[in-house]
Protein backbone atom coordinates (compact mmCIF):
# COMPACT_ATOMS: atom_id res chain seq x y z
CA UNK A 1 0.00 0.00 0.00
CA UNK A 2 3.17 2.35 -0.56
CA UNK A 3 2.23 5.37 -2.69
CA UNK A 4 -0.88 6.72 -3.49
CA UNK A 5 -4.25 4.46 -3.66
CA UNK A 6 -3.68 1.63 -5.66
CA UNK A 7 -6.33 1.35 -8.47
CA UNK A 8 -6.64 -2.56 -8.68
CA UNK A 9 -8.13 -2.51 -4.92
CA UNK A 10 -11.34 -0.04 -5.61
CA UNK A 11 -12.06 -1.80 -8.84
CA UNK A 12 -15.59 -3.14 -8.60
CA UNK A 13 -15.78 -2.14 -4.80
CA UNK A 14 -19.10 -0.94 -3.76
CA UNK A 15 -18.72 2.07 -1.73
CA UNK A 16 -21.51 3.83 -0.22
CA UNK A 17 -20.55 8.07 1.06
CA UNK A 18 -22.58 9.95 2.92
CA UNK A 19 -22.53 13.65 2.08
CA UNK A 20 -21.28 13.47 -0.92
CA UNK A 21 -22.46 16.49 -1.96
CA UNK A 22 -20.05 18.26 0.20
CA UNK A 23 -16.67 19.85 -0.94
CA UNK A 24 -14.73 16.58 -0.09
CA UNK A 25 -17.74 14.54 -0.72
CA UNK A 26 -17.31 15.62 -4.32
CA UNK A 27 -13.93 14.74 -5.06
CA UNK A 28 -13.74 11.46 -2.72
CA UNK A 29 -17.09 10.54 -5.08
CA UNK A 30 -14.83 11.53 -8.52
CA UNK A 31 -11.93 9.81 -7.23
CA UNK A 32 -13.67 6.60 -6.39
CA UNK A 33 -15.60 6.59 -9.70
CA UNK A 34 -11.75 6.84 -11.12
CA UNK A 35 -10.44 4.21 -9.27
CA UNK A 36 -13.26 1.99 -10.71
CA UNK A 37 -15.34 1.63 -7.85
CA UNK A 38 -19.24 1.72 -7.72
CA UNK A 39 -20.60 4.51 -5.76
CA UNK A 40 -23.73 5.05 -3.97
CA UNK A 41 -24.54 8.05 -2.63
CA UNK A 42 -26.85 9.44 -0.05
CA UNK A 43 -27.70 13.52 2.11
CA UNK A 44 -29.27 16.13 1.61
CA UNK A 45 -28.87 18.43 -1.58
CA UNK A 46 -25.43 20.88 -1.83
CA UNK A 47 -27.85 23.85 -0.90
CA UNK A 48 -25.47 26.75 -2.51
CA UNK A 49 -24.29 26.74 -5.28
CA UNK A 50 -22.18 27.07 -7.44
CA UNK A 51 -20.65 23.81 -6.16
CA UNK A 52 -18.28 21.08 -7.02
CA UNK A 53 -21.10 18.66 -7.00
CA UNK A 54 -23.44 20.03 -9.59
CA UNK A 55 -20.22 21.36 -11.68
CA UNK A 56 -19.22 17.76 -12.24
CA UNK A 57 -22.77 16.15 -12.63
CA UNK A 58 -22.41 14.12 -10.09
CA UNK A 59 -25.58 12.87 -9.83
CA UNK A 60 -25.82 11.12 -12.73
CA UNK A 61 -22.44 9.91 -12.25
CA UNK A 62 -22.83 8.04 -9.15
CA UNK A 63 -25.90 5.92 -7.19
CA UNK A 64 -27.45 9.02 -5.91
CA UNK A 65 -30.79 9.14 -3.27
CA UNK A 66 -31.36 12.59 -1.42
CA UNK A 67 -32.30 12.73 2.14
CA UNK A 68 -32.22 13.07 5.88
CA UNK A 69 -29.82 10.55 7.67
CA UNK A 70 -31.82 10.69 10.77
CA UNK A 71 -34.75 9.52 8.15
CA UNK A 72 -34.11 5.67 9.74
CA UNK A 73 -36.24 3.87 6.53
CA UNK A 74 -34.83 6.23 4.05
CA UNK A 75 -31.10 5.22 5.07
CA UNK A 76 -32.36 1.65 5.52
CA UNK A 77 -33.43 1.71 1.98
CA UNK A 78 -31.03 2.94 0.57
CA UNK A 79 -28.42 0.70 2.67
CA UNK A 80 -29.85 -2.33 1.45
CA UNK A 81 -30.16 -1.63 -2.05
CA UNK A 82 -25.97 -0.40 -1.88
CA UNK A 83 -25.36 -3.53 -0.78
CA UNK A 84 -22.16 -1.88 -0.39
CA UNK A 85 -18.74 -3.28 0.71
CA UNK A 86 -17.36 -0.05 1.84
CA UNK A 87 -19.09 3.05 4.28
CA UNK A 88 -17.54 6.34 4.56
CA UNK A 89 -19.41 8.50 6.55
CA UNK A 90 -17.93 11.94 5.75
CA UNK A 91 -20.59 13.60 8.12
CA UNK A 92 -21.78 17.36 8.57
CA UNK A 93 -19.40 19.62 7.48
CA UNK A 94 -19.42 23.58 7.10
CA UNK A 95 -17.30 26.28 8.60
CA UNK A 96 -17.23 27.44 12.21
CA UNK A 97 -19.19 30.47 12.15
CA UNK A 98 -22.19 29.10 9.99
CA UNK A 99 -22.58 26.17 12.52
CA UNK A 100 -23.02 28.78 15.20
CA UNK A 101 -26.46 29.54 13.86
CA UNK A 102 -27.70 26.94 14.19
CA UNK A 103 -26.34 24.39 16.87
CA UNK A 104 -29.00 21.88 17.06
CA UNK A 105 -29.17 21.48 13.94
CA UNK A 106 -25.89 20.28 13.49
CA UNK A 107 -25.75 18.20 17.14
CA UNK A 108 -29.06 16.55 15.41
CA UNK A 109 -27.49 15.90 11.90
CA UNK A 110 -23.93 15.16 13.83
CA UNK A 111 -24.81 12.40 16.46
CA UNK A 112 -28.29 11.04 15.22
CA UNK A 113 -27.07 10.47 11.88
CA UNK A 114 -24.01 8.51 12.61
CA UNK A 115 -25.83 6.78 15.47
CA UNK A 116 -28.48 5.78 12.68
CA UNK A 117 -26.03 4.83 9.96
CA UNK A 118 -24.17 2.55 13.21
CA UNK A 119 -27.82 1.00 13.84
CA UNK A 120 -28.55 0.13 10.68
CA UNK A 121 -24.87 -1.42 10.04
CA UNK A 122 -25.51 -4.16 12.44
CA UNK A 123 -28.50 -5.72 9.91
CA UNK A 124 -26.53 -5.07 6.77
CA UNK A 125 -24.53 -8.17 5.83
CA UNK A 126 -21.67 -6.69 2.76
CA UNK A 127 -20.28 -4.09 4.99
CA UNK A 128 -16.56 -4.84 6.17
CA UNK A 129 -15.39 -1.61 6.54
CA UNK A 130 -16.46 1.68 8.11
CA UNK A 131 -14.20 5.27 8.24
CA UNK A 132 -16.48 7.76 10.43
CA UNK A 133 -14.30 11.63 9.52
CA UNK A 134 -13.98 13.79 12.48
CA UNK A 135 -11.98 16.88 12.62
CA UNK A 136 -8.86 18.26 14.20
CA UNK A 137 -9.80 20.47 16.37
CA UNK A 138 -11.44 17.96 18.75
CA UNK A 139 -8.12 18.33 20.50
CA UNK A 140 -6.94 20.08 23.44
CA UNK A 141 -4.96 22.77 22.36
CA UNK A 142 -1.39 21.98 23.56
CA UNK A 143 0.10 25.06 25.22
CA UNK A 144 3.84 24.37 23.75
CA UNK A 145 1.72 23.47 19.92
CA UNK A 146 2.98 20.59 19.87
CA UNK A 147 1.95 18.15 17.04
CA UNK A 148 -1.00 16.20 18.79
CA UNK A 149 -1.27 12.52 18.57
CA UNK A 150 -4.19 10.47 18.74
CA UNK A 151 -4.10 9.54 22.71
CA UNK A 152 -3.25 13.16 23.36
CA UNK A 153 -6.17 15.21 25.30
CA UNK A 154 -9.34 15.96 23.40
CA UNK A 155 -12.00 18.57 24.82
CA UNK A 156 -15.29 20.04 23.47
CA UNK A 157 -14.43 23.10 21.72
CA UNK A 158 -16.73 24.50 19.50
CA UNK A 159 -19.75 23.88 17.74
CA UNK A 160 -18.72 21.76 14.25
CA UNK A 161 -15.65 19.98 16.29
CA UNK A 162 -17.74 19.01 19.08
CA UNK A 163 -20.62 17.72 17.35
CA UNK A 164 -17.43 15.54 15.50
CA UNK A 165 -16.03 14.77 18.79
CA UNK A 166 -19.83 13.39 19.66
CA UNK A 167 -20.14 11.65 16.27
CA UNK A 168 -16.98 9.91 16.91
CA UNK A 169 -17.99 8.81 19.94
CA UNK A 170 -21.41 7.42 18.64
CA UNK A 171 -19.61 5.30 16.18
CA UNK A 172 -16.79 3.96 18.78
CA UNK A 173 -19.34 3.02 21.59
CA UNK A 174 -21.10 0.85 18.55
CA UNK A 175 -17.61 -0.52 17.78
CA UNK A 176 -16.93 -1.34 21.30
CA UNK A 177 -20.64 -2.69 21.93
CA UNK A 178 -21.85 -4.41 18.79
CA UNK A 179 -18.31 -4.25 16.33
CA UNK A 180 -16.08 -5.30 18.65
CA UNK A 181 -12.26 -6.32 17.31
CA UNK A 182 -12.85 -9.47 19.68
CA UNK A 183 -15.71 -10.69 17.89
CA UNK A 184 -15.00 -9.87 14.53
CA UNK A 185 -15.42 -13.40 13.34
CA UNK A 186 -19.01 -12.81 13.82
CA UNK A 187 -19.94 -9.59 12.44
CA UNK A 188 -16.95 -9.14 9.77
CA UNK A 189 -16.69 -5.01 10.30
CA UNK A 190 -13.73 -2.69 10.81
CA UNK A 191 -14.53 0.54 11.75
CA UNK A 192 -12.30 3.79 12.01
CA UNK A 193 -12.25 7.18 12.38
CA UNK A 194 -9.86 9.70 10.85
CA UNK A 195 -9.03 13.17 12.01
CA UNK A 196 -8.74 16.28 9.26
CA UNK A 197 -8.57 19.79 8.79
CA UNK A 198 -9.32 22.54 6.11
CA UNK A 199 -8.46 21.47 2.99
CA UNK A 200 -7.22 23.68 -0.22
CA UNK A 201 -8.30 22.87 -3.82
CA UNK A 202 -10.52 23.56 -6.66
CA UNK A 203 -14.56 23.73 -6.02
CA UNK A 204 -14.62 25.87 -2.77
CA UNK A 205 -17.39 28.60 -3.39
CA UNK A 206 -17.08 29.33 0.06
CA UNK A 207 -17.65 33.38 0.55
CA UNK A 208 -15.44 32.70 4.00
CA UNK A 209 -12.54 30.55 2.75
CA UNK A 210 -9.42 31.84 2.68
CA UNK A 211 -8.55 30.37 -1.20
CA UNK A 212 -11.68 31.34 -2.77
CA UNK A 213 -11.57 35.04 -1.68
CA UNK A 214 -7.96 35.24 -2.86
CA UNK A 215 -9.54 33.63 -6.45
CA UNK A 216 -12.40 36.75 -6.21
CA UNK A 217 -9.64 38.94 -5.31
CA UNK A 218 -7.39 38.34 -8.72
CA UNK A 219 -10.24 38.27 -10.65
CA UNK A 220 -11.77 41.34 -9.79
CA UNK A 221 -7.92 43.10 -9.04
CA UNK A 222 -9.05 44.29 -6.25
CA UNK A 223 -6.88 43.35 -2.40
CA UNK A 224 -8.49 41.80 0.48
CA UNK A 225 -8.48 41.95 3.78
CA UNK A 226 -6.60 39.45 6.25
CA UNK A 227 -7.63 39.43 9.54
CA UNK A 228 -4.37 37.51 10.72
CA UNK A 229 -1.82 37.11 7.96
CA UNK A 230 0.39 35.77 10.66
CA UNK A 231 -1.38 33.15 11.76
CA UNK A 232 0.35 29.52 10.54
CA UNK A 233 -1.85 26.93 9.46
CA UNK A 234 -1.23 23.59 8.32
CA UNK A 235 -2.10 23.65 4.28
CA UNK A 236 -3.13 20.57 2.67
CA UNK A 237 -4.82 19.21 -0.60
CA UNK A 238 -8.42 18.17 -0.62
CA UNK A 239 -6.93 14.86 -2.82
CA UNK A 240 -4.46 13.85 0.12
CA UNK A 241 -6.84 13.65 2.23
CA UNK A 242 -9.04 11.68 0.00
CA UNK A 243 -6.14 9.10 -0.66
CA UNK A 244 -5.49 9.05 3.67
CA UNK A 245 -9.40 7.91 4.27
CA UNK A 246 -9.21 5.45 1.32
CA UNK A 247 -6.05 4.17 2.40
CA UNK A 248 -7.51 3.86 6.24
CA UNK A 249 -10.96 1.83 4.26
CA UNK A 250 -8.58 -0.11 2.45
CA UNK A 251 -6.81 -1.16 5.51
CA UNK A 252 -9.87 -2.17 7.79
CA UNK A 253 -11.07 -3.87 4.69
CA UNK A 254 -8.01 -5.81 4.51
CA UNK A 255 -6.89 -5.99 8.27
CA UNK A 256 -9.70 -6.15 9.66
CA UNK A 257 -9.45 -4.90 13.46
CA UNK A 258 -5.69 -5.20 13.40
CA UNK A 259 -5.53 -1.34 13.36
CA UNK A 260 -6.28 1.53 15.63
CA UNK A 261 -9.58 2.95 16.42
CA UNK A 262 -8.50 6.45 14.93
CA UNK A 263 -6.53 7.66 12.88
CA UNK A 264 -4.78 11.50 12.18
CA UNK A 265 -4.87 12.15 8.51
CA UNK A 266 -2.85 15.89 8.67
CA UNK A 267 -1.14 18.64 7.03
CA UNK A 268 2.80 18.12 6.52
CA UNK A 269 3.39 21.72 5.95
CA UNK A 270 2.60 24.79 7.65
CA UNK A 271 3.19 28.42 6.65
CA UNK A 272 1.36 31.91 7.49
CA UNK A 273 -1.46 32.97 5.72
CA UNK A 274 0.50 35.96 4.22
CA UNK A 275 3.15 33.80 3.03
CA UNK A 276 0.65 31.19 1.17
CA UNK A 277 -1.70 33.85 -0.40
CA UNK A 278 1.55 35.62 -1.95
CA UNK A 279 2.80 32.13 -3.16
CA UNK A 280 -0.87 31.60 -4.69
CA UNK A 281 -0.84 35.08 -6.10
CA UNK A 282 2.40 34.32 -7.72
CA UNK A 283 0.93 31.11 -9.41
CA UNK A 284 -1.71 32.76 -10.14
CA UNK A 285 0.25 34.84 -12.61
CA UNK A 286 -1.17 38.37 -10.74
CA UNK A 287 0.63 40.11 -8.05
CA UNK A 288 -1.14 40.93 -4.87
CA UNK A 289 -0.76 42.64 -1.75
CA UNK A 290 -3.40 42.98 1.49
CA UNK A 291 -4.96 45.62 2.54
CA UNK A 292 -4.58 44.45 6.09
CA UNK A 293 -2.26 46.25 8.56
CA UNK A 294 -1.88 43.34 11.30
CA UNK A 295 1.94 42.89 11.57
CA UNK A 296 1.67 40.89 14.74
CA UNK A 297 3.67 38.01 15.89
CA UNK A 298 3.01 34.78 14.00
CA UNK A 299 1.24 32.29 15.77
CA UNK A 300 -0.57 29.32 15.32
CA UNK A 301 -3.98 29.08 14.47
CA UNK A 302 -7.02 27.25 16.03
CA UNK A 303 -5.94 24.80 13.60
CA UNK A 304 -3.45 23.00 15.31
CA UNK A 305 -0.46 20.53 14.41
CA UNK A 306 -1.37 16.75 13.95
CA UNK A 307 1.02 13.90 13.95
CA UNK A 308 -0.16 11.39 11.61
CA UNK A 309 2.86 9.37 12.09
CA UNK A 310 0.39 5.91 13.25
CA UNK A 311 -1.04 6.92 9.44
CA UNK A 312 2.42 6.85 8.28
CA UNK A 313 3.45 3.72 9.82
CA UNK A 314 -0.11 1.73 9.60
CA UNK A 315 -1.14 3.02 6.35
CA UNK A 316 1.86 3.99 4.53
CA UNK A 317 0.06 7.17 4.02
CA UNK A 318 1.57 11.21 3.86
CA UNK A 319 0.61 14.22 2.06
CA UNK A 320 2.02 13.44 -1.78
CA UNK A 321 1.62 17.19 -2.83
CA UNK A 322 3.60 19.88 -1.45
CA UNK A 323 2.32 23.21 -1.07
CA UNK A 324 3.89 24.67 -4.48
CA UNK A 325 1.56 21.53 -6.21
CA UNK A 326 -1.31 22.44 -4.38
CA UNK A 327 -1.99 25.99 -4.26
CA UNK A 328 -1.22 25.36 -8.47
CA UNK A 329 -3.77 22.53 -9.22
CA UNK A 330 -6.00 24.51 -6.86
CA UNK A 331 -5.06 27.65 -9.51
CA UNK A 332 -5.77 25.77 -12.80
CA UNK A 333 -8.49 24.68 -11.48
CA UNK A 334 -10.64 27.85 -10.74
CA UNK A 335 -8.60 29.55 -13.91
CA UNK A 336 -10.49 27.02 -16.09
CA UNK A 337 -14.25 27.13 -14.32
CA UNK A 338 -13.84 30.78 -14.50
CA UNK A 339 -12.81 30.94 -17.97
CA UNK A 340 -16.16 29.64 -19.04
CA UNK A 341 -14.54 26.31 -20.37
CA UNK A 342 -15.28 24.26 -17.23
CA UNK A 343 -16.33 20.86 -18.65
CA UNK A 344 -16.54 18.31 -15.81
CA UNK A 345 -13.79 16.43 -17.61
CA UNK A 346 -11.92 19.59 -17.40
CA UNK A 347 -12.61 20.23 -13.74
CA UNK A 348 -11.81 16.78 -12.57
CA UNK A 349 -8.31 16.85 -14.57
CA UNK A 350 -6.43 16.70 -10.50
CA UNK A 351 -8.17 13.14 -9.82
CA UNK A 352 -6.38 12.10 -13.16
CA UNK A 353 -3.16 13.02 -12.33
CA UNK A 354 -3.16 12.39 -8.95
CA UNK A 355 -4.09 8.62 -9.38
CA UNK A 356 -2.30 8.37 -12.22
CA UNK A 357 0.54 6.56 -10.76
CA UNK A 358 -0.93 3.10 -8.69
CA UNK A 359 0.90 1.67 -6.27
Amino acid sequence: MDGKTASSFWQGKRVFITYPTSFLGAWMALALEHLGAQVFGFSETAGKTPNLFDLTNLAQRISMTYGDLRDEEAFRQVLQFAQADIVLHLGETGLLTEAEKKPLEIFSKSVLGTATLMELLRETASVRSVVVVSSDKVYSRAADNKALSETDKIAAQDILPTAKLCSEFAALSYRNTFFSPEKYNKHKIAIATARIGSAIGGGDFSETSLIPQAVQSFLNKKPFDIRNPQSVRPWIHVLDQVDGILKLAEALYVKGPKLAETYNLGAAEYESVGEVIKEFSQVWGTTWSSISENTGKSFLSLHGRLNSELAKKDLSWAPSWDLTKALLETSKWYQKYFSGNSLPEQLTASVREYFSVGS
